[in-house]
């Protein structure tokens, strides 16, 4: 299930780059049209911003890929050990106050 959902939230923030770099390119048309950039600018924009979109899509890949494996490998998470380290500590003074260690 949490796999599934962590799926869902990287599609999303793949699309919604995608989006952002489609919308972008499109400005940079206008932009080349209208005669505010050369070409070579446009050209180099549109490079760059395609070059950051590729890096952010194999960050997302990477890190999809390893909080897969440490899923598998039932790895605990920082929430779950502080929930612990939580638990523990309420014990520790439910001990502390109990009639016999006084």
């Amino acid at each position: 299930m949490l796999v599934d959902d962590l799926k869902k939230a990287l599609l999303i923030g793949v699309g919604g780059t995608a989006l952002a770099v489609e919308k972008s390119m499109e400005q940079i048309d206008r932009l080349v049209a209208k005669g505010k950039l050369s070409v070579e600018e446009g050209k180099s924009l549109t490079s760059e911003l395609i070059q950051k979109k590729n890096q952010h899509t194999n960050d997302l890949e990477e890190k999809e890929r390893l909080e897969a494996l440490l899923l598998e490998m039932n790895v605990a998470q920082r929430k779950d050990i502080d929930d612990l380290e939580a638990k523990v500590q309420e014990l520790e003074k439910k001990l502390e106050n109990h009639p016999n260690n006084k």
